[in-house]
């Protein structure tokens, strides 16, 4: 078992909940959203780019204004070799889009006095408690010291916690993927005590690191709900919500609408099947549920997700979460000293599970002050605006997500084609 790698809308988004939403539908409101939709095409041609050269399948695009629905589309295929077109009823896998679901599923916990963000998580989780930090060397000759703090909550919803995920070359991270490479190993009941005996790639609060964290978080949610994380969600968000094709995995009479995933051929940088996926085949129910990357969502579920983010923790009339609540967690929360958290996220911060711009002139990207979100190892990405209303989600499945950056075209076409 493998572990980590973590509309029209008739004017409302009423139908959001059960009906797939039709693209020739809602064409006709762009302009009055406040998009041209002229300018909006110009979406489709960059995708269809991506999509002739070779480098991806397809792609399944939107954008958002005011709760409405401006632009959708769906091109190319969803698996080329089987010649199925992508739908706008696709499943994804999200891998790391999975993390604002699974923080909204803990801040359901926070807001009934469940957790504070300044507990240590070995509050919890004993595993955690007296982390060692790395130091130099490496094997029988690894120097490592006593974390100076523990492990706070607020550390794995940053990425500041020292946890990390095994993507590098770094002596710790080797250590990860000597772990990774040992699946069968792995269970419900010893993966905390795995994670934990490697030492922290730094002192807890000290830097930014991209980890496990967030997974850690999926094990205080089963901690403290009593349930699998998976019936948690379906039970305070899923369900609430009508998000009924988002979950650990696929329902076999909805594996044919489960895209092909494909990555790059190392040898010929060509696009091709990707074999032995992360996280499995997605079609039968995994032991451990995986918070940081484990989740599948069509577009319509995940756009009825980012929507009740961006009205502050409500849709339709089902509350998920309180309004401070949500401005909490799209709140930047990463000290000045970390900002930016690397060099390919200038203007840059970090709220919980999501990056939230803070300076709009540092970023790459058109952009506003405060707009949050995040993307998916496979090339799935999303963005709220809050100060324009916008909700921005694009679709395809190729690992990874900054192979070819289709996705920063996508942002920057989104803003480019505002013009009220």
């Amino acid at each position: 078992m493998k572990f980590i790698f973590g509309l029209m809308l008739c004017c409302t988004l009423m139908a959001c909940q059960s009906t797939v939403v039709k693209a020739e539908n809602i064409v006709s409101t762009a302009e009055s959203l406040g998009f041209s939709s002229e300018r909006l095409d110009r979406i489709a041609t960059v995708m269809q780019s991506y999509i002739d050269q070779g480098k991806l399948a397809g792609t399944l695009t939107l954008v958002a204004k005011d709760g409405k629905i401006a632009y959708l589309n769906a091109q190319g295929m969803q698996d080329k070799a089987a010649g199925i077109p992508m739908s706008e009823d696709t499943i994804f896998r999200i891998y790391s889009m999975s993390k604002p679901v699974t923080a909204v599923a803990a801040m359901t916990l926070w807001e009934q006095g469940k957790f504070h963000m300044f507990d240590p998580i070995s509050k919890y989780l004993p595993e955690f408690t007296n982390m060692k930090v790395y130091v130099s060397g490496s094997g029988e000759d690894m120097v490592v010291e006593d974390a100076k703090t523990p492990i706070r909550i607020i550390d794995l919803f940053m990425h500041t916690s020292g946890l990390s995920y095994g993507f590098t070359g770094s002596e710790v991270d080797k250590m990860y993927q000597k772990m990774q490479a040992n699946p069968d190993e792995i269970s419900r009941s010893n993966i905390l005590s795995k994670i934990a005996a490697i030492p922290l790639v730094h002192q807890p609060g000290s830097a930014w690191n991209y980890g496990v964290s967030t997974d850690i978080i999926g094990f205080l949610i089963e901690k403290l709900s009593g349930q699998k994380l998976g019936e948690y969600m379906q039970q305070t968000i899923f369900s609430p919500l009508g998000m009924k094709d988002t979950g650990f995995y696929v329902a076999p009479d909805k594996v044919a609408r489960l895209t092909q995933i494909y990555t790059a051929d190392r040898k010929t940088g060509k696009t091709v099947v990707m074999q032995n996926e992360p996280l499995g085949d997605y079609k039968s129910d995994p032991e451990i549920h995986n918070a940081g990357g484990g989740l599948v969502s069509t577009m319509q579920d995940y756009f009825t997700f980012a929507q009740m983010m961006l009205n502050g923790g409500e849709i339709n009339g089902v509350r998920i979460l309180g309004r401070k609540t949500v401005e909490y967690m799209t709140s930047n929360h990463m000290p000045q000293h970390l900002i930016p958290f690397n060099s390919s996220s200038q203007g840059e911060g970090f709220g919980l599970a999501m990056s939230v711009t803070v300076d709009p002139g540092m970023s790459g990207f058109m952009s506003s002050k405060g707009n949050f979100g995040w993307g998916g190892m496979a090339s799935t990405y999303f963005r709220v605006d809050p100060e324009e209303k916008i909700v921005l989600i694009s679709m395809a499945q190729f690992v990874p997500i900054g192979f070819h950056r289709y996705h920063d075209d996508f942002r920057n076409l989104v803003y480019q084609a505002l013009v009220d």
